[in-house]
Formats: structure tokens, sequence, C-alpha cells
């Protein structure tokens, strides 16, 4: 049986010039794109789009899967998520990732978060940049 497995690409951006930000993301499947999404929020922050960005790409896992490996290049979430550190900001946020995080983990028994580093030239990663960045710029 083949294994079901997932990639998510997300990122986030803020404009201060709109006080708007955007979120970009795209989900993978055998390195195939099968979805991308982007949109723009006014009165934000960067690292809220960041965490936004990563919680849309859990609230889009519907079915049982065998792995979802969602990339960031945000250190804020992936250390948040992965290594306990303190979440002092948007707890409302954080309070939407636990419950998005909990539901997914009923479906997928193996959920990674990678850290990526940002503009070093991933292919996937510079597409959600450009999505998010196109995002927080629309009027």
């Amino acid at each position: 049986m083949k294994t079901k497995s997932y990639q998510v690409y997300t990122d986030g951006a803020y404009s201060s010039l709109r006080d708007q930000g955007g979120v970009g993301l795209v989900v993978l499947k055998d390195n195939e794109k099968i979805l991308s999404f982007s949109h723009n929020y006014k009165h934000t922050t960067n690292n809220q789009m960041e965490l936004l960005a990563i919680i849309i790409a859990l609230a889009t896992i519907k079915k049982p899967i065998d792995e979802l490996i969602i990339y960031s290049d945000s250190m804020y979430c992936v250390g948040c998520i992965t290594k306990n550190w303190k979440r002092k900001k948007n707890p409302k946020l954080w309070k939407e990732f636990d419950k998005q995080y909990l539901r997914v983990s009923s479906l997928c028994p193996n959920i990674i978060f990678q850290h990526i580093k940002g503009h070093n030239g991933d292919t996937w990663n510079n597409y959600v940049d450009k999505l998010a960045n196109k995002a927080s710029q629309l009027l």
C-alpha cells in the first residue's frame, strides 16, 4: 500500500506601509503541487502571519494520512512548536494552533515541523514567499 505523505511549505509577510500581512502556502503530494493558497489580513504582524500560515496548513488536512511535513522559515514558529520556546505573544493564534494540531494528530500519526532557511534558493520556499508578499501588497 502506498504511503500518503504530504509536504506543506508556508510563509507569512507583512507590509508596514499598508499595515497588512499576507500568508502563502503550497501543499505537495509526491512533489506535485495539489493546492496553493494566499490571503491578506489587516492590522497584523509578520509573526502572526507566519503562524497563521501553519494553522491554515493544518486546517487543509481533512482525511487520514500517514505523514505531514510542514516547512516554515520562521524560527519563532518552529522553535515554539518543536523546542518548547515560550509562547509569549499571540495567545489566540496559539490556541487555534493547538486545536488544529490536536485534530490533525487524530488523522496523522507523523506530523513533522521543519525549519527551512528563507531566501536560500529553495523553489517551494521562494514560491510561498512570493505568494505571501503579493497578498500583503493587495489593496
